[in-house]
């Protein structure tokens, strides 16, 4: 995976005290197994599935999803729940400011969530994170305009059996990957800035790719 080694390059500078970066795509299809992948998780045992090191379990990646990956030195010491709670608020704010979804976190569950009685709850974006030596590896997956009849096929996403996924597009909200990449950023350097090792750094100082 071209993003995987450009993550892996990225951090190993940020480490070095190189700069920090952002990493922003839509990928072609993929199915990712993160740490807590469980043969049951993927039912469809003929698609190429890639191992990766981040929390969670197997999930997808591919045409109109807009993949996240902040790669950056945390301020010591280094607090993973506070990291990973920014980069969920940073994505609920987008959301709910940008295009008026009430998305909320549900407790024991990773992720950006809309939910309503007698529905089952539905995951609109991924959140699966790493820190190794003090630095971000991974990031978030939100869920713009993917396919219904495509995206996910062969996977229980994230190993939750009794929920599904959703898409902006699902819920009403009518956009692209780009311009929803270009309200996210800002939410999402806002929240995140206070931990970072260097916080008077400018998003437009990031590497944007």
């Amino acid at each position: 995976m071209d993003v995987d080694r450009l993550q892996r390059e990225l951090h190993e500078q940020a480490i070095a005290g190189g700069g920090d970066a952002i990493i922003v795509s839509e990928m072609q299809p993929v199915w990712t197994a993160g740490r807590h992948t469980k043969p049951e998780h993927i039912p469809d045992t003929s698609i190429r599935v890639i191992h990766v090191d981040r929390a969670g379990s197997a999930t997808w990646h591919g045409p109109g999803q807009l993949v996240c990956y902040p790669v950056v030195k945390l301020k010591e010491p280094v607090d993973l729940y506070a990291w990973i709670r920014a980069v969920e608020a940073g994505v609920i704010a987008t959301i709910r400011e940008e295009w008026q979804l009430p998305v909320h976190r549900v407790e024991g569950r990773a992720g950006v969530w809309l939910t309503e009685e007698g529905r089952a709850d539905r995951k609109i974006c991924a959140i699966g994170l790493k820190v190794a030596r003090g630095a971000t590896l991974h990031g978030i997956a939100l869920n713009v305009d993917i396919d219904p009849a495509s995206a996910f096929s062969g996977i229980i996403p994230c190993g939750l059996s009794d929920a599904d996924v959703t898409s902006l597009s699902w819920e009403g909200v009518h956009t692209d990957v780009r311009s929803a990449a270009h309200l996210l950023l800002p939410h999402l350097f806002a929240h995140i800035r206070p931990l970072l090792a260097k916080p008077d750094q400018e998003l437009e100082d990031w590497i944007v790719r």
